[in-house]
């Protein structure tokens, strides 16, 4: 497998400029990003990570651990209140978070 952005973690996925062909998309090889934006890009990666591992173990602490990395939050406490006011929310779609 080729990588398209080469300092980045193989299960990271990003969105990269390709050509669309008869053999479908190819992908252009990005190099090395700098240190802001790969920064930026593994931090949502564990987010997302740490959301899907709170799901499948039914783990709040997961939870508020990727709400706080979140970007939009950042915050333990205001993770904490988002993250009971989404449970709150959503409380018939959720598993029960332990």
């Amino acid at each position: 497998m080729e990588l398209f952005v080469a300092n980045l973690p193989d299960d990271c996925m990003i969105e990269v400029a390709a050509s669309l062909g008869v053999n479908g998309p190819r992908p252009y090889a990005v190099g090395k990003v700098g240190t802001f934006y790969k920064g930026m890009i593994e931090g949502q990666h564990a987010f997302e990570q740490l959301t899907v591992e709170a799901y499948l173990e039914e783990s709040y602490d997961k939870a508020l651990q990727a709400l706080t990395l979140n970007r939009t939050v950042v915050d333990a406490k205001k993770a904490r209140q988002v993250l009971d006011a989404l449970i709150e929310a959503n409380k018939e779609y959720w598993p029960t978070l332990k």
